[in-house]
Formats: structure tokens, sequence, C-alpha cells
């Protein structure tokens, strides 16, 4: 069992979704430290699939030798304009 804000998740899915709907975000390194997962994005296709709206954000940044790189921000939410007020941030 995995325990994600006070809540003991049977999954990594289950766990996944009780962050993201605490209203943080999530990358694929949190998602590995937090649950312990290497397919984040297995898990937000198969949430997306179960009719949940999480809106991808890309992001630049820089990777642990401090080469440029990449990534993707997820956000559950319920409107498009809320994730473009958080990519104004």
């Amino acid at each position: 069992m995995i325990t994600i804000e006070g809540q003991k998740c049977k999954t990594q899915t289950d766990a996944v979704l009780v962050h993201l709907k605490s209203g943080k975000q999530l990358t694929q390194e949190d998602a590995y430290e937090l649950v312990g997962t290497q397919r984040l994005g297995a898990i937000i296709f198969n949430l997306r699939k179960m009719g949940y709206d999480i809106y991808s954000i890309n992001v630049k940044g820089f990777n642990r030798f401090g080469n440029s790189t990449n990534f993707v921000k997820y956000h559950l939410m319920s409107t498009k304009e809320q994730c473009e007020y958080i990519e104004r941030k």
C-alpha cells in the first residue's frame, strides 16, 4: 500500500489520482519518488480514458548534468482556462 495525502492507495494509479486531486502537479521525477512508477505517461493515459481531465504543460528545465531539457507537468483541471492561468505563473 502507498500512502498519499494521508490516504492509503492500493495501486500506483490510485496514488497518482489522489495526488492530482489534491491540486498538486506531477512530473515523471515526482511520480518516481512519490509512488515508485516509471510509467507515469501510461497512468495518465488510463486516467484520461476513465474521464479525468488531465492537462499537460511542457516545461523547459535542466537535467542533473546541467543540460537543457524538456519535460511535462500534469495537472487535473476542470477547464482549459485554469491551465492557461497556471502556465502564465
